[in-house]
């Protein structure tokens, strides 16, 4: 039977980047700290799983068959990539010890105003940003369950602010990526 998946079996977390991956429990039970799961405001999330090309290199003459010696060439993994569109978020989303997409995109911030801060203020480009990881978690009662990690990751992106329609919502658009060495699956029932 094929499993159709339904945006509503998805959820999103956000958190900062994990020391390391336990590798006695699930990707979604990992201690994930300072986390905001950001599912009810996330749409067109796009995963780019890390691309291993290879190359043919010839060689001067003939194999056994009569055809030209080549060998395949294994190049390196390219980065992973997630994106996708958020809405922007109410305030309690990401308040208390919840971090923001800035948060992560340009650093820590700066408390304003001085004295009795009520607002944070980030600025791009000051070399301060925190990696982080997002999980996406997959689940359809307990026969489904597809769960993508891409640990240290960097936001690349955050795009253009904008009104998303008649409606009026505001959204924008973000990227994020990390090394190959830190993107996780992990399907429930496969075997290897």
């Amino acid at each position: 039977m094929v499993k159709i998946w339904h945006a509503k079996e998805t959820t999103v977390q956000i958190s900062d980047a994990l020391s390391s991956i336990d590798t006695s429990a699930l990707l979604d039970s990992q201690s994930f700290s300072n986390s905001s799961t950001i599912t009810g405001i996330l749409k067109n999330v796009t995963i780019v799983e890390p691309e291993g090309g290879i190359d043919k290199q010839d060689f001067l003459g003939v194999d056994s068959n009569n055809f030209q010696n080549a060998e395949l060439i294994e190049k390196p993994y390219d980065l992973a990539k997630i994106s996708g569109t958020l809405v922007l978020p109410p305030k309690a989303l990401f308040d208390g010890s919840n971090k923001s997409l800035e948060y992560y995109a340009y650093g820590s911030g700066t408390q304003v105003p001085t004295g009795t801060p009520t607002h944070t203020r980030w600025q791009a480009g000051n070399g301060s940003r925190n990696p982080c990881a997002i999980l996406v978690n997959l689940v359809s009662g307990s026969d489904y369950e597809v769960s993508i990690l891409l640990n240290n990751a960097y936001i690349t992106k955050l795009g253009d602010r904008r009104i998303g329609g008649p409606d009026g919502h505001w959204e924008q658009d973000f990227e994020a990526a990390c090394l190959p060495r830190d993107y996780y699956v992990e399907m429930i029932g496969t075997s290897t």
